[in-house]
């Protein structure tokens, strides 16, 4: 086991470090010097970096090491058999790259985390939440980076590569923190929830911004003064109205653009436009007709396209359904059991499955969550913050010096 030094520049490595090898990969993409969804960028580069890391916690214990082994193993012969069919390496590399980093999101429930590994987990995932927001909210007072969405409008995702990741996990993880701190599990003041809450709105997408209101309204809910806040509000939006109104038209100008785009169909408003690609998917799958296709899918490159005409890979930005039409039943049998996994913690602090069931739904109707990079991170959090029981504080990290008395749970 490495003594807390190395430990630390690892977790901070894995939940901080890593967000300027997305903004480097973010700006290549952005500058055309590097293609979206290429093999070998920085932020995959940087994620292998902490993909050994957790395999040397794995290798720890043997029978964690042979679950993870014969849980891949079947997922990687899928690959390289359709690898076989398309002939392309750069999609079999792409495909075989795609199935590691969904087969780490397993990792964090095979390991054995102590005091020290938690601490660390809990106190770099805030900070690399705080980083996040810092970037994105000076990149729209600085007019740098690109906008959430290609057609414009309010909202900024600075140079990371996707707004629809950032959104979620910044979203998802400003929740965590909210709920970490109703249970005194980590000490956050309130003013770094509102920096957190202040980069969702900058972000500007649906997700953040549905994020943002949940975030405020389980602040508001669980204050001792909440009818007191509420009468504060009120106040406030009488005293200063004009500014609300400033504040609202720019809300809703996002959410009439989007509504617009979608030409007044609220579930294509919803899930924008997937609705269509994914009924499309399945004419492909019905002409089809394939027994092992539905069993096994056909790889990730491959997906839900015909075998003799694929030539890039093609996601349906609806995580279960790409994973059914990537490896069938076995696909959707894997997310039903991380979600299982992630849902079944949360005996003792209950209110984390509103986060999780938040990110089921934005997994499951716009995607960007299993597939991203950045899902690995916001998983670790949860495993971490799912162990500790009511009232137990995790203790910050004050020293390189490893004494196991300083990180034991504060009661």
């Amino acid at each position: 086991m490495l003594t807390l030094g190395p430990r630390r520049l690892l977790w901070r490595f894995a939940f901080i470090g890593i967000l300027f090898f997305d903004l480097i990969t973010g700006y290549l993409i952005a500058e055309g010097i590097s293609r979206e969804g290429g093999i070998f960028s920085p932020s995959q580069l940087g994620r292998f970096i902490i993909l050994g890391y957790l395999l040397t916690l794995l290798f720890e214990q043997r029978i964690a090491v042979l679950t993870f082994i014969f849980g891949i193993a079947p997922f990687l012969v899928i690959e390289l058999s359709y690898g076989l069919v398309h002939e392309q390496t750069g999609g079999l590399l792409y495909g075989l790259i795609s199935i590691i980093k969904v087969a780490a999101l397993f990792i964090p429930f095979l390991i054995t985390l102590d005091d020290l590994d938690r601490s660390e987990i809990a106190h770099s995932f805030k900070l690399g939440l705080i980083v996040m927001s810092v970037v994105i909210i000076a990149s729209l007072l600085a007019d740098i980076g690109k906008p959430t969405y290609g057609s414009g409008g309010f909202g900024t995702k600075s140079y990371f590569p996707s707004g629809n990741d950032i959104g979620a996990y910044l979203g998802s993880g400003t929740l965590m923190i909210a709920v970490a701190r109703y249970y005194r599990l980590l000490q956050t003041s309130l003013p770094t929830i509102g920096l957190l809450v202040l980069g969702l709105v900058c972000i500007g997408s649906r997700a953040s911004l549905l994020f943002c209101a949940i975030t405020l309204l389980f602040l508001a809910w669980h204050s001792s003064i909440r009818w007191l806040i509420l009468l504060a509000l009120t106040a406030a939006l009488w005293q200063f109205y004009v500014m609300f109104i400033e504040i609202f038209n720019v809300v809703g100008e996002i959410m009439i653009r989007r509504y617009v785009e979608a030409d007044g169909d609220l579930v294509r408003f919803i899930v924008s436009g997937r609705n269509e690609f994914i009924q499309k998917a399945f004419e492909q799958f019905t002409a089809d007709g394939s027994v092992i296709r539905f069993l096994i899918g056909q790889g990730i490159f491959i997906g839900p396209q015909a075998t003799d005409s694929v030539r890039v890979v093609d996601f349906l930005e609806a995580d279960g359904f790409d994973l059914f039409f990537m490896f069938g039943l076995l696909g959707l049998a894997a997310y039903g059991l991380l979600w299982a996994s992630l849902w079944s913690r949360c005996h003792q602090n209950r209110w984390l499955l509103l986060p999780i069931g938040l990110l089921l739904a934005h997994s499951a109707l716009a995607g960007h969550v299993l597939f991203s990079g950045l899902f690995l991170q916001t998983v670790l959090a949860l495993v971490v913050l799912t162990q500790i029981p009511q009232g137990c504080t995790i203790p910050a990290v004050k020293t390189f010096d490893r004494n196991s008395q300083d990180h034991k749970l504060q009661v």
